[in-house]
């Protein structure tokens, strides 16, 4: 230990990444296990920073996008012959609101999908940033066997709609109606409320999904100030 503690403490300048650190450990005839151990910590130091870069700048895509309007209405026929409707935001208007800030932030997204055990489809959306970190949103769609559509349109509107509420949150953004141009936009934690709140979840040793799921969020980042109090006080209650 007393050898690591020695070689971090005489680091030249720019032996501060692993390929550095490995160059000043062959020149310097530094065992491998010490080396190990530095490219290991130096790795989790990236990872971190990595990390802090994303959420930092989801936070600046968070206020900059516009509000995406549910302007479309789908009308749904089932076999039986009844039928019915909801509004919603197309998948297409929703990449076109969001793609300019996502990129002037450094962020690209793509989606992957999975067949489960029932016959569902899981759509996951991967956003991915610059700085080399990623995080993933799974949405679990089934497929509709009521709607009088064939099987290729019964699965393509499954995947669309997977893609659209996958996207939106691992964004941490949602859709708004036309008659909701006076709400008041959500305000989200920031830089410093997530810190804290994700250092409660660890004290407390919460399980992060359950918490999130509890939420209806996908991540810490998409908490609300509103939801703020009452997430805070409910890891609170299980240090008793």
């Amino acid at each position: 230990m007393k050898t690591e503690v020695a070689v971090r403490e005489n680091l030249p300048e720019g032996a501060d990444d692993p390929g550095g650190l490995i160059r000043f450990a062959l020149q310097n005839n530094t065992p491998v296990e010490v080396l190990e151990r530095l490219v290991a910590l130096q790795e989790r130091v990236t990872d971190r920073n990595a990390r802090a870069e994303y959420f930092e700048a989801l936070a600046r895509v968070q206020d900059e996008v516009p509000a995406i309007k549910k302007n479309q209405t789908a009308k749904i026929a089932t076999k039986g012959g009844s039928s019915y409707s909801y509004t919603f935001a197309p998948l297409d208007q929703i990449t076109k609101v969001v793609r300019p800030t996502l990129k002037r932030h450094g962020f690209s997204f793509n989606w992957t999908t999975e067949g489960t055990d029932n016959g569902s489809l899981n759509v996951i959306c991967v956003l991915r940033h610059v700085a080399g970190h990623e995080e993933r949103s799974a949405f679990p769609v089934p497929i509709d066997t009521a709607a009088a559509m064939s099987g290729a349109q019964k699965n393509g509107a499954a995947l669309t709609y997977g893609k659209r509420q996958s996207l939106t949150s691992v964004l941490g953004l949602t859709t708004t109606d036309d008659d909701t141009d006076g709400a008041e936009p959500a305000q989200y934690i920031d830089r410093n409320e997530l810190a804290d709140l994700e250092a409660l979840v660890e004290e407390v040793g919460a399980d992060v999904d359950k918490f999130l799921s509890w939420l209806g969020v996908a991540h810490l980042n998409a908490v609300t100030k509103d939801q703020l109090p009452a997430a805070i006080k409910a890891l609170e209650r299980k240090r008793t």
